[in-house]
């Protein structure tokens, strides 16, 4: 394993050796190509002045004797070339480098035509040609110690750019990769603090990065849903220990009574003793349900289920209940809607969200249930005019154990798991489940269906 600053540092200087082998490759091939080019153009500039200065000579001599070509030895010997004269049947009549030799000027290795490659232009003489002038001059491009100079200079001034980025992309990777390292360093021990547990000592991220940035937000959230989880945990377990606590209590008062011969057994007191039992059973019950949302998969039995009897029949199942706290019911149920899911679980479903209207509505208050179907789409609403649900609260609404309502009084209580159910149960049926509420107002449950 390797420290994620050593990889950067590494992929940084490799990126740095790259890109110089890149730009000096690329830099010398352009030079030597246009150098090369430049170079051929004044060669050919310059065979022109060669071959003017011969004609030139000729002209002053009428003739090619011993001064003439001396001159034109000289001049070819200071341009560091070699000057062949042909005659008109195209045979070498004067050499400057044999000619150079005779007279002791240019060595035999200097003189190696070999080296040379010859362009042959016409000698002219009053506008008639005369003969033919080859321009030897050596085959490499570099020829002489200023091209050489300016070659190697060029390539120095490379080396060196080469060894400094070097130096500076070393020294450089450091401090970038700590500026860019930082922000991660800072989400890794706050990932540690969740794991400890330090759900509130998370420190702030400071990145100008979008994808770090976000990384420590979604980090920032699941601290918080922990957090909210462990609260909601310890509060479960208040809760429970307070549900199971009074029926237990109840129970056991009234056995030790009849122990003690306090009280005869009798149906009243029986039936106390069995509703207590009743209500033990129920908690448990929906404590074992909380298994549904803890399964990856819910098995549906599907089915044809008309929607529309299905709602009818369970709000007709609630009348005593409305009746008993005077709430207004108003249906507006759409007749013959059909849905392919499983009728034990839309049954829960609307079970689960009728009852937690007429449980958290006032006396004389209403609740209306509408169903319809537009298109594909299958809408449910059940409104109502309770105490309605904090806005702080709407966020963890169907956590698991989370309830609003913390009197834990026995019209409102329980363990805090139907809503949980009731949206695993909605999305395991491809539906979707949305509560807008408001304290004092009441809450609207929407729960949509694809067909």
């Amino acid at each position: 394993m390797i420290k994620i600053s050593e990889q950067l540092r590494k992929y940084f200087v490799i990126i740095s050796i790259l890109s110089i082998a890149f730009i000096t490759i690329t830099s010398n091939i352009s030079i030597n190509y246009f150098f090369s080019d430049y170079i051929r153009d004044s060669r050919s500039r310059d065979d022109l002045k060669v071959v003017q200065y011969v004609e030139r000579v000729y002209s002053d001599y009428k003739e090619l004797n011993s001064h003439s070509l001396m001159n034109i030895m000289h001049y070819a010997f200071s341009e560091d070339v070699v000057i062949q004269i042909r005659d008109k049947n195209n045979n070498i009549s004067w050499n400057s480098s044999t000619f150079g030799i005779m007279y002791g000027m240019v060595d035999e290795y200097s003189s190696d035509e070999g080296k040379f490659s010859f362009r042959s232009y016409p000698l002219t003489y009053n506008n008639s040609q005369i003969g033919t002038i080859d321009v030897g001059r050596p085959k490499s491009i570099i020829s002489n110690i200023e091209d050489e100079k300016f070659l190697i200079t060029i390539n120095s001034i490379f080396a060196i750019a080469s060894i400094l980025t070097l130096i500076i992309a070393f020294r450089s990777s450091n401090s970038i990769s700590k500026k860019f390292l930082n922000p991660i360093y800072v989400i890794k021990e706050n990932a540690k603090l969740i794991e400890q547990g330090k759900y509130k000592n998370l420190k702030e991220v400071e990145t100008n990065t979008v994808e770090l940035y976000e990384l420590s937000i979604s980090v920032k959230e699941l601290a918080e849903r922990l957090n909210s989880q462990e609260s909601l945990r310890k509060r479960m377990t208040t809760d429970i220990a307070h549900e199971l606590r009074t029926p237990l209590a109840a129970i056991q008062s009234h056995i030790e009574a009849f122990l003690d011969g306090v009280w005869e057994p009798n149906d009243e007191k029986l039936s106390v003793i069995h509703g207590e039992i009743i209500r033990l059973t129920k908690l448990i019950n929906e404590l074992s349900e909380l298994s549904i949302v803890e399964d990856d998969e819910i098995n549906l039995k599907l089915s044809n289920v008309d929607i529309s009897s299905t709602l009818n029949n369970i709000i007709e199942s609630y009348e005593p209940m409305f009746l008993d706290k005077n709430i207004n019911i108003d249906k507006n149920i759409q007749n013959d809607v059909n849905f392919m899911g499983d009728i034990d679980y839309l049954k829960r479903i609307f079970v689960n969200i009728i009852s937690n209207a007429i449980k958290y509505t006032n006396e004389n208050g209403s609740v209306s249930v509408s169903l319809e179907q537009i298109k594909d789409k299958i809408k449910i609403i059940v409104k109502d005019t309770g105490i309605g649900i904090p806005k702080e609260d709407l966020k963890y609404i169907f956590e698991r154990f989370y309830r609003s309502d913390l009197s834990r009084n026995r019209h409102t209580g329980g363990t805090g798991i139907g809503l949980t159910i009731t949206k695993a149960l909605v999305e395991a049926h491809g539906g979707t489940i949305k509560i807008d509420s408001e304290v004092g107002k009441g809450t609207n449950v929407i729960v949509e269906f694809n067909r």
